[in-house]
C-alpha cells in the first residue's frame, strides 16, 4: 500500500500498490485509481472526493442517494449504516448497480461531513470478484485519515456552497435546494 496525501494535507489514504493513477480529476474528485486492466473486466477503484456541503448530514446523504439511484443503471441500496469514518462520524454505504456493459458492480462508500466538507471515499468492483478485491479495497478505507485543521490549498472548501451528492466514479454534481441541476461526466474509472 501506498499513502497519498490529498486536498492539501485534509485527507489521506493508502492506495494499492501498483494502481493506475488518474491524472487531473474534475474538482471535488481528489483521486482516482484504478487497478490494472484484466482482460475487459470491470477494474476495481477507489474514488475520493472533497466537496463543499452546506447541509445536514442526513440531507447530504438523503441527496446522495437520490443521486445515485438518477444516476446509475439497476442501482440498488443494500445497506446504509452510521460509523466512523477516519475518526469522525459518518456512515457506509454498500449497493450494486449495472454498468453500460450490464456487469454487475459492488461500491461501498464511506462518508463524513467535518465542518461543511464532506469526504467521501468509493470502493468499486465486480460483484463477483468482491469477495477477494472487497477485502483490499476495505483495508484502503479503513486507512482513511482525515485532518481537520488542513483546508484544500487553491480550493474554495473554506467556503461552503451548496452541494449535494459527492461523486460516484466521476460524475459530479451541484444541486441547490431549488431543484435546478448542472452535471458534468468524466471517462474516469467506470
Amino acid at each position: 500500500m501506498t499513502i497519498l496525501e490529498l486536498a492539501g494535507g485534509f485527507v489521506s489514504v493508502d492506495v494499492p500498490d501498483g494502481w493506475e493513477q488518474a491524472s487531473d480529476p474534475y474538482p471535488g474528485i481528489e483521486l482516482v485509481v484504478v487497478e490494472p486492466e484484466q482482460d475487459g473486466l470491470f477494474r476495481a477503484n477507489l474514488v475520493v472526493t472533497v466537496t463543499d456541503v452546506a447541509m445536514s448530514f442526513g440531507d447530504w446523504q438523503k441527496g446522495t442517494d437520490v443521486f445515485l439511484a438518477g444516476e446509475l443503471h439497476d442501482y440498488l441500496l443494500l445497506d446504509l449504516e452510521r460509523m466512523p469514518v477516519g475518526g469522525h462520524p459518518g456512515a457506509r454505504r454498500l449497493a450494486t448497480h449495472a454498468t453500460a456493459e450490464n456487469q454487475s458492480v459492488t461500491v461501498q462508500q464511506w462518508m463524513t461531513l467535518i465542518n461543511g466538507r464532506g469526504v467521501t471515499l468509493s470502493a468499486s468492483c465486480g460483484t463477483l470478484a468482491f469477495a477477494t478485491a472487497g477485502v483490499e479495497l476495505e483495508r484502503s478505507a479503513h486507512s482513511l485519515r482525515i485532518n481537520p485543521s488542513h483546508t484544500a490549498a487553491g480550493s474554495a472548501l473554506g467556503t461552503p456552497s451548496r452541494t449535494t451528492a459527492p461523486a460516484l466514479y466521476a460524475p459530479v454534481t451541484d444541486t441547490p435546494p431549488d431543484g435546478s441541476s448542472q452535471t458534468s461526466t468524466t471517462g474516469g474509472a467506470s
